[in-house]
């Protein structure tokens, strides 16, 4: 009895198996990830109009680094640290949980995450200004004319 030696895959056959594997598990999951989310247009937490992200999102790559830095470092200074959000998140679950529920605490607990927000968004407002204060009248037109080219084309399709 003489066995016949097996003969193995060749390379190349095994890598484009191995490649075309992972192209459609690519696939499947980003048509997963669309269905579950409805794409990226249909998420109800993003705000593309937000006033905010329009002037941050037409500075330079260096300056949104600058400015997320100096607001780290206030949030450092006022004793916020990241986490501290979810602890408040958490606090007002428990609000929500409490038997007997008291609407009250509940609406404080809300008002207090409101008014530490507020603050949040007035430091980088303030940032951004003391940033936008730092350009030259040449960077700071420039600057303009991006936000404006951003708006035109948010009108646009606002218009359809």
């Amino acid at each position: 009895m003489t066995e016949t030696p097996k003969q193995k895959t060749p390379f190349w056959m095994r890598l484009t198996l191995f490649l075309s594997l992972a192209a459609n598990l690519l696939i499947a999951g980003a048509v997963v990830g669309f269905l579950i989310t409805g794409g990226p247009d249909k998420r109800a937490d993003r705000d593309r109009t937000d006033v905010g992200s329009i002037f941050t999102k037409e500075l330079s790559e260096e300056d949104r680094r600058t400015l997320r830095r100096e607001f780290m470092s206030g949030l450092e200074r006022q004793g916020r640290d990241r986490g501290a959000v979810l602890v408040d998140l958490r606090a007002t679950l428990d609000t929500l949980r409490a038997t007997p529920f008291d609407p009250d605490a509940f609406v404080q607990a809300m008002a207090e995450q409101s008014d530490r927000r507020a603050r949040r968004e007035d430091m980088g407002r303030q940032i951004l200004a003391q940033r936008i204060a730092s350009m030259s009248d040449r960077a700071r037109e420039a600057y303009a004319d991006r936000i404006e080219d951003r708006l035109d084309r948010l009108e646009r399709r606002i218009e359809r």
